[in-house]
C-alpha cells in the first residue's frame, strides 16, 4: 500500500511544483461521465476530456452537494479555461436562472488558476437549485466542461 501512494504522492507534488495551484486533483480517480458531482470536489471531464494532465478542467471547492444557501453565496474553486473565464448561473428547482456571472481565475489557457465569485440571489421560498459553472464555448456560447452542484436554496432573513 504504501509502495503505491509514494510514487502518487510524489507526482503529485511534482506537478505541484510548477502549477499556480497546489494539486490535490491529481489524486482523484478520473472519470468519462460528462458530468460528475462527487461528495469530495463537483467535476466534470466535458467534451474536450478536460486538461491535458487529465484532470477536470473545472474543480469546484464551494459549495458542496447539498449546502443549504443564502443570498450572497459564494463560488470558489480552480480551472484551466480558455482566457481564465469561468462562467456561474444559478438555477431554481424548475430550472429558471435565478442569477448568473462570472469569474477570472489567476491563471488560464493551458495552467490552472484558482477563481472565487459571489453570487445574490432572491427565492421567496427553500426550494432546490442548482449551481452551474463552465466555460462558455468561443464557438457556439454552448458550456463546455459543466459542474452541477446540487443545492438548497433557503430565502434571505
Amino acid at each position: 500500500m504504501v509502495r503505491r501512494v509514494v510514487p502518487a504522492l510524489l507526482l503529485a507534488l511534482s506537478v505541484s511544483a510548477c502549477s499556480a495551484e497546489p494539486v490535490t486533483e491529481a489524486l482523484a480517480p478520473s472519470t468519462s461521465a460528462s458530468t460528475v458531482v462527487s461528495p469530495s470536489a463537483s467535476e466534470t471531464t466535458g467534451p474536450s476530456g478536460g486538461t491535458a494532465e487529465g484532470r477536470p478542467a473545472i474543480v469546484v471547492r464551494t459549495p458542496r452537494p447539498g449546502d443549504e444557501l443564502v443570498s450572497p453565496l459564494r463560488i470558489a474553486g480552480s480551472a484551466d479555461v480558455f482566457e481564465a473565464t469561468v462562467s456561474i448561473r444559478l438555477l431554481d428547482a424548475n430550472g429558471q436562472e435565478l442569477a448568473a456571472t462570472f469569474a477570472t481565475a489567476t491563471c488560464g489557457s493551458g495552467c490552472r488558476g484558482r477563481f472565487s465569485a459571489e453570487l445574490s440571489f432572491f427565492t421567496p421560498e427553500r426550494q432546490l437549485g442548482a449551481i452551474e459553472v463552465f466555460e462558455s464555448s468561443a464557438e457556439d456560447g454552448s458550456a463546455l466542461h459543466l459542474v452541477s452542484i446540487p443545492v438548497v436554496l433557503v430565502p434571505g432573513s
